[in-house]
């Protein structure tokens, strides 16, 4: 067995190919070529990070990815990196650290690239593993906001429910629209927010998703068929590139107005006053979604330390959507 540490621009043909079978072969996809090329070269640098676990044929039987991403740090931008696609092919998991040693092997190329940080939302399968294997730490929990459409159709029973939501959504908004006309509350800064260029826009919402343009409003979202919820996933919204009420009123009501959605979903954070989408309790979240994170070189830990609080970031689908 062989770590191979290396950039997604330096993959052979075999690489490619033998990590595509490796990778829908144990998440159970059926993802092509082009996916993965988008996913890995269309970040900073045009290429991402990787720890390929190869067996004696030098054929791809795991693998570790960071896809790097340009941060706003107060008045500096600084370069982190985000973690995704962790994997080793069963019949290869005899060796417990191995992804710990992927990892260890993966930092090295990270800090020569100037990655001052590791970002990653662990499943739960994966989530102990690195927290307790791996030591990544804990920054805090993701939110979901949610406007329930269809009741009946979320929860799977009692479908007359959906006529009274349908009556109630309306309504609703037009509450909402009387507070935006006397408060159009804006979102309060973080220490940590990703740098939302053109070239960002552009290389993360391909055709897959949607884009509106209002005026001053865009905003972006993607919908997806949950075990037959169909769920509007409202990605980015933004007035005049920051996130205000009017522009999540407007991106709500459009999506409730035109889609036919069940349910519009926002998961992050969202540091400002609004009452249009509501913070969904704990108990009814469908999967924890814990934030970690690695700072790289321990000389930095004090300096970036306030990254482990939640309240230090502005994060959520957009940096690290797994749809």
């Amino acid at each position: 067995m062989e770590i191979k540490v290396c950039t997604t621009l330096e993959w052979t043909d075999k690489i490619w190919e033998t990590y595509l079978q490796s990778f829908n072969t144990v998440f159970k996809k059926d993802f092509d070529m082009n996916h993965f090329k988008e996913k890995y070269l269309n970040v900073l640098d045009n290429s991402s990070y990787h720890a390929l676990l190869l067996d004696e044929t030098k054929n791809v039987v795991g693998g570790l990815s960071v896809m790097p991403f340009k941060y706003k740090n107060d008045l500096k931008i600084i370069r982190l990196g985000q973690a995704v696609d962790s994997f080793i092919i069963e019949k290869y998991r005899t060796d417990p650290l191995m992804l710990r040693k992927m990892y260890v092997q993966l930092k090295k190329l990270l800090i020569i690239k100037d990655i001052k940080a590791v970002l990653s939302v662990p499943n739960e399968t994966s989530y102990p593993y690195f927290k307790k294997i791996v030591k990544w730490k804990d920054v805090g929990d993701l939110n979901y906001w949610i406007l329930p459409i269809r009741i009946g159709n979320m929860i799977n029973k009692w479908h007359f429910l959906n006529f009274l939501s349908l009556l109630f959504v309306p309504i609703w908004l037009g509450f909402n629209y009387i507070i935006m006309l006397i408060a159009n509350n804006k979102e309060k800064r973080s220490n940590y927010e990703l740098v939302l260029d053109d070239n960002f826009y552009q290389n993360k919402f391909t055709s897959e998703y949607t884009k509106i343009t209002l005026k001053d409003i865009v905003f972006y979202f993607r919908i997806y068929n949950e075990e037959g919820v169909k769920t509007a996933y409202l990605m980015d919204v933004k007035q005049n590139n920051i996130l205000t009420f009017k522009s999540i009123y407007k991106a709500v009501s459009y999506i409730s107005r035109k889609t036919n959605s069940d349910m519009v979903l926002y998961v992050g954070s969202i540091k400002l006053f609004q009452t249009i989408l509501i913070k969904s309790p704990k108990r009814y979240e469908p999967k924890r979604l814990p934030l970690t994170c690695d700072i790289l070189n321990k000389d930095e830990i004090d300096q970036y330390s306030n990254m482990f609080e939640l309240d230090s970031w502005n994060y959520g689908l957009i940096n690290f959507d797994v749809r």
